[in-house]
Order: structure tokens, then C-alpha cells, then sequence
């Protein structure tokens, strides 16, 4: 109708955009009210977190590195492992721009790819660091610490500081304090000690073991900072917190003990060329304290990532792809670092018939008077035959001849008498069931094949009487055999005795108590009485000690005829105080059994500690004296003097006033040598040639010395005993010229082919 009003009335695309905006205004005014809500969370709820957050966006932390504690021997005094300080070099890319932007305003405008191609270039020859990596890190530009090189020895430290000062770059090259771990003696105890990472973590051995109370806690340093590390006034504050160092650790090891048993090892290891290494314990028997452990070949704990010189020989006649070379070279590593005395089992052989010996006298299985045993050179155990080292047999034997003898088959007679029930017990009772509980790391438990099959029960219980076929640690064996030196108590064997403060304070000791007594002190006391002496080329001039060999044939090497030589010894005889094993594995030079090869060892690390320990001889050894300073005196008094004392003397010169003599005063020779005295007019030259006196026999070797002119120092004869014994080594070289009246040394192996 026209003129009418008309209704607008809206499209459906209209419609849709009021229902947006509706929509649009709802969601923000609900966004606007939840961020209220949150802002008043914020500000009213939980403040303090989110202001600690806030912090934490503009301020640095620097951790400053706690002193790592000190490790001694067991005088406390002796330092085996320290904690320098030392120095590290960084640089701050950030400052290097800094540094050049400002150089522009002055005469000597330099560019940033300038100054850090001077500061790369001059850092990598001062520290041996390619300069294309410091240039990388130098272009961090955002950065104000980047790491060049750790640990600057004191050559490196001292030209950094010279390169800074000359070309004033302090705010751009920085040295850090720090502390390295450093070992005093090397390779010295190496398996023992361990060593620490480059983070000053303990990685293995005493420092892994410890290492909760040598790391000590790191103190730290807080500072409000912009994202570029520089220092803000924020009203914050800073927070220094000092660190606290780490305790020292007392061991128990002695110095020279282990000192002069890592000297015989490797000296065993040079003569004998086995395929695998030279291991030796000594322990207290009353404590359990290891005075000494050793393996040979050691390593270098200031570098024990290089290879020793065994290892590298191994390393380098590997062939393989270059992955596989490194697959092998970090094995080697671990092999080398492996402290086996405690890691690796071995058939410990005849030294085991200590502890078959004391299980068959405690049960009363065997008489120690009245038992006997036939050896007719063998054995048969249901269809096997066992073989004694003697193929003529050892005929009618007590119980301490077969003992002695360390007869297979009469072992194997004591075996069956104790019983497989009866000897599993005791091997559990003696500690060879499980771990030893000491400090040393890694260790492992024993082997024990048993079977439930009777049929081969008889023939497993031979074998394991006399020490094959099941395995154990050394460092469990020294502890069970160490049982029968002390009385019948099993103690634990341990490294560490006490942790003390800088200023020698103590702070906790170690101390491990007796386990408990697993068979009389009667018992045990028959077996010493037995053993004493027993091998001679263990024993020790001046001392009567308790000794057992032990020669093991390796079941599981790819070769035939591999072998483990061992001695175990106690001493003294009388009241034993110390506990020594050596053993040998697979030597390949000269003989096989372990009184030829582990037992002169064994005798020759005795004769040094024993004194040492302040334990004083108690028999008849060599008879020696001590040569007198007769310069000045009438030579033909003094002539008539030494030969009346057994001594002989020969006079050199038309004189008659001794103005030298051979050997010089305070030598100590044979009650039978010879002092040669140079009056005027004598020639002193070297004019005797040494005689060759290998495989003689000690009255031979010492005769040919006498009437040569020379003197004669021995080692390896017990009690004046010179049957089946020969010279196995001389100090000097046959053929050498010396002057008359030098000191030969000669050392004597007895024939012994024990087990």
C-alpha cells in the first residue's frame, strides 16, 4: 500500500554478524575476568614463588668448587692423592664485542673479527687448542663464559697471564681457580687409590668408594645480572655461600710395603712373561687391614685414560675397523683399571688344602697323629683317574707329610672322609659363599659347581679338596686362609681405617669387627705347626714362617697346560701377624709350580717387611759381619786380625799403611769373604773377571767367588740348607770386569716341584 510504513527486517548475513560480535564481547569480557582472577592469584595467594621465579630470570649463580679431600697412607702423614689448585682459561665473546665497539673511538681502532682472530691465534699456541674451535665459541656473541681449556699446568698459566697483560685483554680472557687431583707416586697402589674425573668425581676405587666424604659441598655465589652476565642494581643483593672441603681419608695401606711389593711383582712379571698379571695382598690377620695390594701391569693415575705400556702393545696389534679400534681401546681401558683381587675369581689350587686341612681336623673327620695315607702316584674316582705331581706316589704318608708333600690323592681321602654336606658348609663358613663385605669396589662372590647328581658328587668333592675346579677372589682367600694364622676368626678385609679433618682432627673411623671363630685355635695351631717352614724357597733368613704353594690348572682358556702359581704365607711362625698371597697367572717363562715362580717372591718381599714391622728375627740366618774402616791402620795387623776371625785378607802396595780397602767400611759380606787392603804404591783397577755361576750349586758359586777375590751376598738359602739348590740369578754379568773385593750377589732357588 503505498505511504504505508515498512518493517526492516534484517538478512540472515546481518543476523550472523550481531550473533559475532555478541559472542566476541562475551569471550573477552570472560578472558578479562579470568585474567583478573589470575592477577589476583599472582599478587594475593602465592606471591612469594613467583617472585622467586621472577628473580631468578636476572640473577647468575657461580658454584664455587669445594676442596677435594687428601688421601694418605697409614702413618696419616704420607700423601698418596691431593687436590691442587690449578687454573682454568675461558673467554667472553660478549666483552670481545664489547672490546671492539670501544676501540673504535681510539687510535687503534680494531674490528671483532680482528680481535678474536688475535685471541684465537694467540690462545691456541699458549694451550695447544686448535683456534678454529675458540673461534667458534668466540662468535657466541650473546655469551659471557666460554670454557678454552681446564686444568693449565703452571707453564700454560704463566703465558695466559702474559698474553692478557701484554695486550690488555682482561676483561676478555679470564682465569679460574680450580683444583685438579694429582697422585704423588704415579702408578703407586693404583687399583687401590683410583682415580677422579675431570668433574673431580671419584670414578673408582678409595676416591668412588669415598667419595661422599672426599667430594665435600660445593659453595655457591648469586648476583643479579642482565641476559649478557652483567652485574644489576636491583636492590637484591647478593648471596656468597662458602664451600665446605672435603675430609681426608686415612688408608691402611703402608708405604713401604707397597712399595716393595709392587717392586717383586714386577720384577716376577719381567722374569716369568705370563699372559696375564701379577697379583699380590698383604694383610693383618688380626684387624684385617690390607697393608699392601698390587697388581701388575699398573697404570698412571695422573693419566689414566693413555694406556700403559702392556695395554698399548694389546691396542696396537688389534685389527679392525676404526669404530672397532675404539670398541677396543675403551675395553682395554676398563681391563687395565680392573682391580682383579677382588673382581676376578681362579681356581686357588693346593694353597687351598689350608681350609680342606682345617674342616676334616674341627670334625674330627682325620687324626692329626694317627691318620695316615697311601699315594701310589694316582687315583681312581669312579672311572677318573686323578694324578699326583709325584708319578712314583709318596707311599704311607701322616697327615702332615701329605700336607707338606701336597699330595692330590691323600686330599682327596681327606675329601671323601669330610663329606660333600659337611664341605659345602665350611665353604660358607670361611666366608667363600659371598662377598668379603669390605670397601674395596666391585667385588664379586666365589663360584661353587655344586650338583645334585650323585654321581659326580664323589668325583667334585675329590677335585675340591685339593682347590680346582670351583673359584674364588684372592681377596677371599687371603681372608678364609688368613683365619687359620689368627686362631679360626674371620676378619674383614678393608682399605680405609678413618676419615680426619685439615687439622688432623679425626672425624669417623672404620672399624670392622671380627665375623666370627670358624674352627678352633687348636685346630689351626696343628696346621702352622705342620706348614712351618715347609717351603723353602718362601722362607725368610732370620725368621720361621707358615707357607703354602699352590700351582692350578686354568679349565677354562682355549690353550692347554695354562696355569696359576700362588703362594700363600703367614708370618712369623710362631704368632702370625701378616698374611701374604702371590699369585702368577699363566707364566710362560721357566717353570710352571708356584714354589718356584710365586714362592721366591713371596721370600723376598718378607725379607724387607718383616723388619720393617718391627718384627724381629728369632733364628740363626747367613752368618755375616760388618767390614770395619781399617784406612790408617798397619795393613799387616790388620791381616792377622781378619784371618783369625775366619775372614780372608789380601794386602796391595809396597806400604804398610792402609790408605783404602774393598769393601768399603759398613759392607756387609759372608763370614768367609775376603777385604782386599790398598797400601802406597797400589794399582786400583778393575781386574777380576766375574765367573759365570748360573746353576751352581751354593758351595760351588761361593768357593768360585772366594778364589777369585770377590765377595758373595745371598739370598734364597734357608737355614744354611745348600742341597738342591742352584744360582737362578747374579747381580753382576758374567764376564764383567769389577775391582777384587766387590760384593757379588746371588740368589738360590731350591727344586721344589710342590703343587
Amino acid at each position: 500500500m503505498a505511504g504505508a510504513s515498512q518493517k526492516f527486517t534484517p538478512s540472515g548475513s546481518g543476523r550472523t554478524s550481531v550473533v559475532r560480535a555478541r559472542v566476541a564481547l562475551a569471550v573477552i569480557l570472560v578472558l578479562m575476568l579470568l585474567m583478573c582472577v589470575r592477577f589476583a592469584y599472582l599478587q594475593l595467594i602465592d606471591p612469594a614463588d613467583y617472585r622467586t621465579a621472577a628473580l631468578d630470570q636476572y640473577t647468575s649463580s657461580v658454584t664455587i668448587p669445594a676442596k677435594r679431600g687428601s688421601i694418605y697412607a697409614n702413618d696419616g702423614t704420607t700423601e698418596l692423592a691431593v687436590s691442587a689448585t690449578v687454573y682454568n682459561c675461558f673467554i667472553s665473546p660478549a666483552d670481545i664485542s664489547e672490546f671492539a665497539e670501544n676501540s673504535q673511538q681510539t687510535d687503534k681502532p680494531i674490528t671483532r673479527e680482528e680481535l678474536l682472530r688475535d685471541v684465537s691465534t694467540g690462545l691456541s699456541r699458549i694451550l695447544g687448542v686448535e683456534s678454529s674451535e675458540i673461534t667458534e665459541k668466540g662468535n657466541r656473541v650473546s655469551s659471557k663464559y666460554q670454557i678454552i681449556k681446564k686444568f693449565l699446568n703452571e707453564t700454560e698459566e704463566t703465558a695466559v697471564r702474559a698474553f692478557i697483560a701484554d695486550n690488555e685483554y682482561q676483561s676478555i680472557i679470564h682465569l679460574e681457580e680450580t683444583t685438579k687431583r694429582y697422585y704423588r707416586y704415579g702408578s703407586f697402589a693404583s687399583h687401590v687409590l683410583g682415580f677422579t674425573g675431570s668433574d673431580n668425581q671419584g670414578l673408582s676405587g678409595i676416591e668412588l668408594t669415598y667419595n661422599e666424604y672426599l667430594a665435600g659441598v660445593d659453595g655457591k655465589s648469586v648476583k643479579a645480572a642482565d641476559a649478557y652476565g652483567n652485574e644489576l642494581d636491583s636492590g637484591v643483593g647478593s648471596t656468597y655461600i662458602a664451600a665446605t672441603n672435603g675430609l681426608n681419608v686415612v688408608t691402611t695401606i703402608d708405604w713401604t710395603i707397597q712399595n716393595t711389593i709392587e717392586k717383586y711383582i714386577e720384577q716376577a712379571y719381567e722374569e716369568h712373561k705370563p699372559n696375564g698379571r701379577v697379583e699380590c695382598i698383604v694383610l693383618d690377620v688380626n684387624n684385617g687391614e690390607i697393608l699392601g695390594s698390587a697388581i701388575y701391569p699398573s697404570y698412571d693415575l695422573n693419566n689414566y685414560n693413555t694406556l700403559s705400556p702392556y695395554y698399548q702393545q694389546k691396542y696396537d696389534a688389534f685389527i679392525g675397523t676404526d669404530d672397532e679400534r675404539s670398541a677396543e681401546r675403551t675395553k682395554l681401558l676398563y681391563e687395565m683399571w680392573n682391580n682383579t683381587v677382588a673382581t676376578q675369581t681362579y681356581e686357588p689350587g693346593s694353597t687351598f688344602k689350608i681350609i680342606t686341612s682345617a674342616i676334616a681336623l674341627e670334625e674330627g673327620r682325620i687324626d692329626y697323629d694317627t691318620s695316615s695315607f697311601n699315594c701310589v702316584g694316582g687315583m681312581v674316582v669312579l672311572g677318573t683317574e686323578i694324578h699326583c705331581h709325584k708319578t712314583a706316589g709318596h707311599g704311607k704318608q701322616t697327615f702332615s707329610e701329605a700336607l707338606v708333600n701336597s699330595c692330590n690323592p691323600a686330599f682327596i681321602q681327606i675329601g671323601n672322609a669330610i663329606g660333600s654336606t659337611t664341605f659345602k658348609k665350611y665353604f660358607e663358613e670361611f666366608g667363600y659363599g659371598q662377598v668379603s663385605g669390605s670397601d674395596i669396589g666391585g667385588e664379586v662372590s666365589s663360584i661353587y659347581y655344586a650338583t645334585e647328581n650323585t654321581q659326580f658328587e664323589a668325583i667334585e668333592l675329590a677335585v675340591y679338596s685339593f682347590g680346582q675346579t670351583f673359584k674364588v677372589t684372592p681377596l677371599q682367600h687371603i681372608r678364609a686362609v688368613s683365619s687359620v694364622a689368627n686362631g679360626g676368626y674371620l676378619v674383614v678385609p678393608h682399605v680405609v681405617k678413618a676419615l680426619v679433618d685439615d687439622n688432623g682432627n679425626i672425624v669417623k673411623t672404620f672399624e670392622y669387627e671380627t665375623d666370627r671363630q670358624v674352627v678352633s685355635t687348636e685346630t689351626c695351631n696343628k696346621i702352622l705347626k705342620s706348614l712351618t717352614n715347609s717351603t723353602k724357597n718362601a722362607a725368610v733368613s732370620g725368621y720361621n714362617v707358615v707357607s703354602k704353594t699352590g700351582t692350578s690348572e686354568k679349565r677354562d682358556t682355549l690353550r692347554e697346560d695354562d696355569y696359576i702359581s700362588s703362594c700363600v704365607t703367614f708370618a712369623p711362625a710362631e704368632d702370625p701377624q701378616i698374611a701374604i698371597l702371590v699369585l702368577v697367572d699363566e707364566p710362560t717363562q721357566g717353570q710352571h709350580f708356584g714354589s718356584a715362580v710365586a714362592a721366591p717372591v713371596v721370600s723376598n718381599i718378607l725379607t724387607e717387611i718383616l723388619p720393617h714391622l718391627g718384627i724381629a728375627p728369632n733364628t740363626q740366618g747367613e752368618e755375616t759381619v760388618t767390614v770395619n774402616d781399617y784406612n790408617g791402620k798397619n795393613a799387616y795387623d790388620v791381616k792377622t786380625l781378619l784371618e783369625a776371625s775366619g775372614l780372608k785378607c789380601v794386602i796391595r802396595g809396597s806400604g804398610e799403611t792402609v790408605i783404602n780397602q774393598l769393601p768399603a767400611a759398613g759392607t756387609v759380606i759372608t763370614a768367609d769373604g775376603v777385604i782386599i787392603l790398598y797400601t802406597e804404591g797400589a794399582e786400583i783397577s778393575a781386574s777380576v773377571k766375574v765367573p759365570d755361576l748360573h746353576g751352581k750349586s751354593p758351595t760351588a758359586a761361593i768357593k768360585a767367588l772366594i778364589n777369585a777375590n770377590l765377595n758373595v751376598s745371598v739370598s734364597g738359602i734357608f737355614n744354611g740348607d745348600y742341597t738342591n739348590c742352584s744360582v737362578v740369578a747374579q747381580s753382576v754379568n758374567p764376564g764383567e770386569m769389577v775391582l777384587p773385593g766387590t760384593v757379588i750377589e746371588l740368589e738360590f732357588l731350591y727344586e721344589e716341584s710342590i703343587e
